[in-house]
């Protein structure tokens, strides 16, 4: 195995996914210099459950990382020669399916509180869309979308509590209203957005598809927006 070759996956899938060390660390459950001592060739022995962890929230698997080159044909003969070892067990999860490109999943019920809006803290493990779809229809690379699943009734019928939502992160201006994931103060929450025009001061007034839920005001220093809604997905 070349160890090279692994910190150069990891590095680009990394990159694919625009994660940080820190926040791959972190979301990956190991310490916060596992992932630096692979990328800088440190790690003596990088495989075993913290690689598999390393490799989930990459949206692959272990293999993938240690045996990158030449796509599935070399990966299956990679496969007969992998040895599982007492701290690098046998590797089943399927490779990556060609066509696809990974999309950073944001997993609210990780927790959020009133401090904000943290990704690193939220990142779950990534979801495939097409890339033809992703590049051609919505014009945007993967590290520029966020995937969120919706929670609640506030947005029916249009959106419904379990559908998945696709953000365009590049998308934060709210000078013509439509549908965001944003911070408002309290949490992150899926709605109509647009600015306050009658306000005294910078409003973002934040409004639910559902006529059971009131509209509120925030002042906009206390607004974060992730991103515009692009696109949503519905199980039958």
């Amino acid at each position: 195995m070349d160890r090279s070759s692994v910190a150069r996956e990891l590095e680009r899938r990394m990159a694919l996914l625009g994660l940080t060390q820190k926040a791959l660390s972190r979301s990956a459950g190991v310490g916060d210099t596992y992932v630096r001592d692979i990328l800088k060739g440190k790690s003596r022995n990088p495989g075993g459950e913290k690689l598999e962890r390393v490799a989930s929230i990459l949206g692959c698997t272990a293999r993938d990382l240690l045996f990158p080159a030449g796509g599935q044909a070399v990966a299956r003969e990679a496969r007969s020669t992998y040895i599982a070892t007492p701290d690098q067990p046998e590797i089943t999860m399927e490779l990556n399916p060609p066509g696809y490109v990974a999309v950073p999943y944001i997993s609210l019920r990780a927790g959020m509180g009133g401090c904000g809006y943290v990704e690193d803290r939220l990142l779950g493990r990534p979801k495939f869309f097409e890339e033809e779809f992703v590049r051609g229809a919505l014009r945007a690379s993967p590290s520029d979308l966020r995937v969120i699943e919706v929670e609640g009734q506030s947005m029916e019928p249009m959106l419904q509590n379990g559908d998945m939502v696709l953000v365009d992160t590049r998308k934060t201006s709210i000078i013509e209203p439509g549908i965001f994931v944003l911070f408002d103060g309290d949490g992150v929450v899926c709605k109509w957005a647009e600015r306050a025009h009658e306000a005294s001061e910078p409003m973002v007034r934040i409004k639910s598809e559902n006529p059971r839920f009131s509209p509120y005001d925030v002042p906009a220093d206390q607004v974060q927006i992730i991103g515009r809604v692009v696109w949503f997905a519905r199980r039958l």
